[in-house]
């Protein structure tokens, strides 16, 4: 997987692969099956296209499959804005 841009960080911490994306990869792993899971990073509090956009250029590499991710693109410039507008209210307001 890492010749087509998948990274794997050494001494971090794994959240293991849960659900039916670990199940399917268990079961198949018992009946003599490779298998990989193209898990993409979040921060877990919104869609993460960002993510999703990562994911999608593994495997378009891997299948030769070229995809349009323009849609993709602006959906993730609309999550930043509103990421950004979440990280201004969470911050304490400089002006009292």
């Amino acid at each position: 997987m890492k010749k087509y841009g998948a990274i794997f960080k050494k001494n971090e911490p794994g959240g293991g692969i849960v659900g039916a994306s670990g199940l399917l990869l268990g079961l198949g792993g018992m009946r003599g099956f490779k298998g990989v899971c193209l898990m993409g990073e979040t921060p877990g509090y919104l869609v993460d296209p960002k993510s999703a956009k990562a994911v999608l250029n593994i495997l378009t590499k891997i299948t030769n499959i070229e995809i349009n991710l323009s849609a993709l693109e602006q959906k993730a410039k609309e999550i930043e804005y509103i990421a950004q507008q979440l990280r201004e209210m969470e911050s304490p307001s400089k002006e009292k």
